[in-house]
């Protein structure tokens, strides 16, 4: 299932990420998931879905704007569930620097199943795969609405 989430706060991360004093808000740039969702029974369906999800996530804080690289799984359902940060990496280089990184990822993936765009951000679905037991997708996502990663483009 492919999801879009814009920000990520400490209740997402179970622990609060930038230093900064500000509530944490972190605004996702760039995102890479991989996903194996379990199918249920139709009369499991109201427990929720059982989820393996590793993140990829470039986010910036909203207050202060420095930039993390973080990697993420989460495992669980709607019920009970379990987050953990497995890397987590500040991002020291410029905007335009960032804007590259993120370029050469998301323009890695060429061979995608469908690509979905919108004003402000665009998803690759890289793959889809389904048998009786599970459903696994892959799928690439790019904010393409960030003021501070876009201002030197709108300058010019």
């Amino acid at each position: 299932m492919v999801t879009v989430t814009k920000y990520l706060t400490q209740a997402d991360l179970k622990r609060k990420i930038c230093d900064c004093k500000e509530e944490e808000k972190l605004k996702v740039l760039f995102k890479e998931v991989s996903e194996s969702e379990l199918k249920m029974k139709p009369e499991q369906r109201m427990t929720g879905a059982y989820i393996l999800r590793n993140e990829k996530v470039i986010a910036s804080c909203e207050y202060c704007k420095k930039v993390y690289f973080i990697m993420t799984t989460f495992e669980g359902g709607i019920r009970e569930h379990y987050l953990s940060i497995d890397s987590l990496e500040l991002f020291d280089g410029s905007m335009r620097e960032l804007r590259r990184v993120i370029n050469n990822m998301f323009d890695e993936y060429e061979n995608e199943v469908i690509t979905v765009a919108t004003e402000d951000h665009t998803i690759k679905v890289l793959d889809k795969y389904e048998d009786d037991e599970k459903i696994i997708t892959k799928y690439v996502y790019l904010n393409r609405e960030d003021k501070d990663l876009y201002k030197d483009l709108m300058e010019d």
